[in-house]
């Protein structure tokens, strides 16, 4: 009897043993005088989140079972590379010198790691070689990596992944080649041969397994473009889309590939330019995107923008004005607001205050108001620039993460946007001051 529970006892601590061996840990540190809030953990299937301790340190603990993949470590703007292995836990530390991140690596999963991240993948293309001969000068230099590779003694499964990921390294330089090569001949007329895109398509292969890696994501798409305004006589945004779609449904054979491509090309635009056409597109993104992850986040995405579609309630904001008096958006119900979205730093909205100024003189005692929000994140430099060049309307301060650019989906500024006198939606991306359309379209205002 004492034998028998022995063996039990022996047999269960033995699994325990086991269970607790394979568990993946990834230990993570900054060495940094600034305080970072949390750390995000990408791998290939997931997306872990944890906040920092006081001494900017966390451990991700990971499932027992998952596949070894690239994975990337983010923190503040910065991020690292990784490679994650089941049952290989590791420790990376960051040290950070400036601007500049350099990580350490200890532990059973460290020696991939500072490969990864100790390896310079760095070299200086000849953009002025022709497109055989630049293409030459990259296979040389993948073969130089894959060497360099060869000689870690890593295993099979790596090495035939990494092999991948240094192809699409080097090759992105003959997508940079399109425009560099202009520059280096100094010939911006030079037009480019079939055989430089046809490279481009050479280069690459369907590869599900590829797609959790961000150089191959960018080699992809912008093959696709590239190819896709090559063909195309005169570029309209909207046929450059619906082309794009053309060449993924003809040349892509991997279900998986062609549907990533079809949710990052028809959500990439939607995003940009709101649901006008989301008729003509939404046939495409049912036939070829079936996760349903992809479909959630497209639904959401296509409701967003018909939260501001046109007579709808626009998204309130509260902001504080240069003398810290709090503005709401519902102060100007009964008049036209017209809303200019910028920041000190942003070159093209700073060339659109002299237009601004212009509306703003051309339209004085109308019904109309206009109002420039911030999304400054130094508040100082907004002051600065408000009170020294004494810019004229109503000018608000947000902020860089703002719930009402949110709502609006603003990506990029300038962004203009005009409310009518209820506090509802005339246009969510209204033209720009600079635009001629913008005063015709104001002068056409009902009560204005």
């Amino acid at each position: 009897m004492r034998s028998k529970l022995t063996i039990l006892a022996m047999m269960f601590i033995a699994l325990v043993s086991c269970n607790t061996g394979s568990e993946t840990s990834v230990s993570f540190h900054v060495e940094d005088t600034q305080l970072y809030p949390e750390a995000v953990l990408m791998t290939k299937d997931s997306i872990y989140k944890q906040a920092l301790t006081s001494n900017n340190s966390t451990t991700f603990t990971l499932p027992e079972k998952f596949e070894p993949a690239y994975g990337a470590m983010f923190f503040g703007q910065k991020h690292v590379l990784l490679y994650i292995e089941p049952g290989k836990s590791f420790d990376l530390s960051v040290k950070m010198e400036g601007e500049k991140a350099i990580p350490t690596f200890s532990g059973d999963g460290a020696k991939k790691n500072q490969y990864l991240n100790n390896t310079d993948f760095s070299f200086t293309p000849d953009y002025k070689l022709n497109e055989t001969e630049f293409a030459a000068s990259l296979d040389k230099q993948l073969e130089k990596f894959e060497k360099n590779l060869a000689a870690q003694g890593f295993d099979n499964y790596f090495n035939n992944l990494e092999k991948k990921r240094l192809k699409y390294t080097v090759f992105s330089n003959l997508l940079e080649y399109r425009s560099a090569h202009l520059y280096a001949i100094e010939n911006f007329e030079y037009q480019y041969p079939d055989a430089y895109f046809n490279k481009l398509a050479e280069v690459f292969t369907e590869d599900e397994d590829m797609l959790g890696m961000s150089v191959y994501q960018e080699y992809m798409k912008k093959m696709v473009s590239y190819i896709t305004i090559n063909n195309m006589p005169e570029f309209d945004d909207f046929l450059y889309i619906k082309e794009q779609l053309n060449y993924v449904c003809q040349h892509f054979k991997n279900l998986v590939v062609a549907e990533f491509m079809v949710d990052y090309i028809i959500s990439e635009y939607i995003t940009r330019e709101g649901i006008g056409k989301l008729e003509e597109l939404a046939p495409i993104y049912k036939a070829k995107v079936n996760t349903p992850k992809k479909i959630t986040a497209f639904n959401e995405l296509c409701d967003k923008w018909h939260k501001i579609a046109p007579g709808q309630p626009s998204p309130s904001f509260t902001y504080k004005d240069i003398n810290g008096k709090e503005v709401h958006l519902s102060d100007f119900v009964g008049k036209y607001v017209y809303i200019d979205n910028w920041a000190t730093w942003c070159g093209p909205c700073r060339r659109e205050q002299p237009m601004l100024k212009k509306l703003e003189e051309r339209f004085a005692g109308k019904n109309i108001c206009f109002v420039s929000v911030s999304c400054d994140q130094d508040k100082s430099a907004w002051e600065k620039v408000v009170k020294e060049e004494k810019l004229e309307g109503i000018q608000l301060y947000a902020g860089a993460f703002d719930p009402f650019m949110d709502a609006y989906m603003i990506t990029a500024i300038p962004h203009f946007i005009l409310i009518d006198r209820e506090g509802k939606v005339i246009n969510a991306k209204m033209s720009r001051p600079s635009d001629p359309e913008t005063v015709k379209f104001l002068d056409a205002l009902e009560g204005l």
